[in-house]
């Protein structure tokens, strides 16, 4: 691989973060992908080492190049398989993690920058959510990231390993779809009014989520990497809460289209309002969102092709 400013191993690169943090990064870095396309959203770049494995394959440190950084994206993301089959999602999230930070110690990695979940908060005690806040996870998919989350701070703590950890609230992306866990509504809606059909809201439209575009969740992950910061966890959205109802206005006003809002019952153990405090990544690593909801909206919108 060409001289840059090193060498980053992107877990999970094929996924929508990990290929828009592929695309932030890639004129700085040389980049080597690992994914095993369970998540993926587009093919393997040319310009990247790819490996098609899941972890925590050891085969996987048998095939890397010499690595400076690592970006840990890659992870069972489903809540539901994660309740179906918790074994599964253990060995993907947590030992996952374990084995990628066992790699990075003993390859002495310059830094580790992982992606937890704002599924390890639970139903917020108290908004906007900051990174003080209790963790009580309520499925083994939060408990999952946050073991991960606890055992990236120790690998700090215990062997000096330079970590960091971030945690996005719901990010989206033209390369989302209904399945996924952090906007799948906007996707939903979006769809259903390119089709002409009326938009779905479960409850009664005022629960609350913090929306963020995707890029400037990649940008977040490059601002981590380049700030002197370490054994920190950072909370990256856009610091607002957007209802439901107001989310799906805004669509309709983006598409400049006259559907009907419909209403069916609430989802049972729905969270009814989370949106988070960016004030600690806004201080240290200089982050702020730039990326308004409208433009991305309209960005998705124009985008997504049925």
């Amino acid at each position: 691989m060409d001289e840059k400013l090193g060498t980053i191993l992107l877990t999970g690169g094929l996924g929508q973060l990990g290929y828009f943090t592929y695309l932030k990064l890639k004129h700085q870095y040389n980049i080597c992908i690992v994914d095993d396309l369970s998540n993926a959203k587009v093919e393997p770049p040319e310009d990247v080492q790819f490996i098609k494995k899941r972890l925590p394959d050891e085969e996987i440190f048998e095939k890397l190049p010499d690595i400076d950084f690592i970006i840990h994206l890659a992870a069972q993301i489903s809540i539901k398989k994660s309740i179906e089959k918790p074994i599964y999602d253990a060995q993907s999230n947590i030992y996952g993690t374990l084995a990628l930070l066992e790699y990075a110690r003993k390859q002495n990695v310059k830094k580790f920058i992982y992606i937890s979940s704002a599924g390890t908060f639970g139903n917020p005690q108290y908004l906007p959510v900051d990174e003080n806040h209790p963790r009580n996870p309520i499925s083994p998919y939060g408990l999952s990231k946050l073991v991960g989350e606890n055992y990236v701070k120790m690998y700090n703590d215990l062997y000096g390993l330079n970590t960091v950890s971030l945690i996005p609230f719901n990010f989206y992306s033209p390369l989302q779809n209904e399945n996924d866990p952090y906007a799948g509504v906007i996707f939903k809606f979006l769809t259903a009014v390119k089709r002409d059909s009326n938009l779905t809201i479960f409850g009664d439209g005022r629960q609350t989520r913090d929306f963020i575009n995707v890029k400037d969740v990649a940008r977040a992950l490059e601002l981590a990497l380049i700030k002197k910061t370490s054994s920190k966890t950072f909370n990256i959205g856009s610091g607002k809460a957007t209802s439901i109802v107001d989310l799906a206005d805004m669509i309709l006003q983006i598409s400049n289209k006259n559907l009907d809002i419909t209403f069916q019952p609430a989802i049972k153990g729905e969270i009814k309002e989370s949106y988070c405090s960016i004030e600690k990544a806004e201080i240290e690593l200089d982050f702020s969102p730039k990326i308004s909801l409208h433009d991305g909206l309209k960005d998705m919108y124009e985008k997504i092709i049925l």
